[in-house]
């Protein structure tokens, strides 16, 4: 969690409209999903859907390197236990292009025994399941009734293994977006996971970029960081500290990007630092940092501050 709040808490000298590069990046390895979450806008496929190309993320790894990124998580807005060469894409990173730290963050749902070994083989620092239901009871409704139980056993056998062979890594957390009506449900979870993992945390009920809410939800806007350490939605943290790259090649400039609207520059054509201070990432930063006038209004991110142009 320190690790997460060093990036949303982001110093004053980074809150420039050409701030250096993050040392922590993003990759979408797949924009597919096998969940369809009623607070997800991922279930809409309002943009393209693929697997990212061997060739380009490994360029893009090595070049992270060479720009100082310490940090690689190997997921956005899909689920990366879809693609069979996970375990050798985390393996890449590690060894070859030499990545101090890779992460993933998965529902769980594929996290079994046989494709949780090879990421441990291949070296994942972390990995964070993503349990976003309320309740278990909410959670059977939306994705089967075995669902949650086998979510359950894929994190209790990681424990187990871990244990096993003496390991440190992955380090095992779980996240939850918290509803005021199923407090007593995520504490309940909270309880029933903390023998097996490391870190809970809450996540607030995000708009993703203005897609989600209406009469079922009231979510927050912007996107203010865990629930627990939550700061301003303007300047928004994730266009001066944090990158993401999406599976066809695109810089974008936003974590909840569901229609390519964020998209800053095409990286098959530019470099990564090209990429960070192109004139339209430069031009939303400076919109961001003039506050809530006219500038946000017109802005890209207008939608997910609840904005009017």
């Amino acid at each position: 969690m320190e690790r997460l709040d060093r990036h949303t808490h982001v110093p004053v000298e980074k809150l420039v409209s050409r701030p250096p590069f993050p040392d922590a990046i993003k990759i979408e390895i797949t924009s597919r999903c096998n969940y369809s979450c009623s607070y997800c806008a991922s279930k809409r496929h309002l943009r393209p859907q693929g697997d990212i190309n061997r060739e380009f993320l490994y360029r893009i790894l090595r070049e992270a390197r060479s720009i100082g990124v310490r940090e690689i998580g190997m997921f956005l807005l899909g689920e990366s236990m879809l693609v069979k060469e996970l375990p050798e894409y985390v393996k890449y990173a590690k060894e070859v292009a030499g990545i101090e730290y890779v992460f993933l963050t998965t529902n769980g749902s594929l996290a079994m025994p046989e494709r949780l070994m090879p990421l441990v083989d291949a070296g994942l620092d972390s990995i964070k399941f993503s349990i976003n239901a309320g309740s278990k009871e909410r959670y059977r409704e939306m994705h089967g009734v075995d669902a949650f139980d086998r979510v359950m056993d894929n994190i209790k056998w990681l424990h187990a293994f871990k244990a096993k062979r003496s390991l440190s890594r992955p380090r095992i957390s779980v996240s939850s977006i918290f509803v005021e009506e199923f407090r007593k449900e995520t504490d309940a979870l909270r309880a029933m996971l903390s023998p097996y993992i490391d870190d809970f945390y809450l996540l607030p009920l995000y708009n993703q970029g203005g897609h989600v809410g209406g009469a079922t939800y009231t979510p927050v806007v912007g996107n203010p960081g865990r629930l627990e350490s939550m700061v301003p939605p303007v300047p928004c943290w994730a266009i001066f500290n944090s990158s993401r790259i999406s599976w066809n090649g695109w810089l974008t400039a936003c974590c909840f990007d569901h229609d390519t609207r964020f998209e800053m520059a095409d990286l098959n054509k530019v470099s990564l630092l090209e990429a960070w201070h192109h004139p339209r990432f430069v031009e939303l930063r400076e919109a961001h940092l003039s506050g809530h006038g006219e500038p946000l209004k017109s802005s890209l991110c207008r939608n997910c501050l609840g904005l009017s142009a």
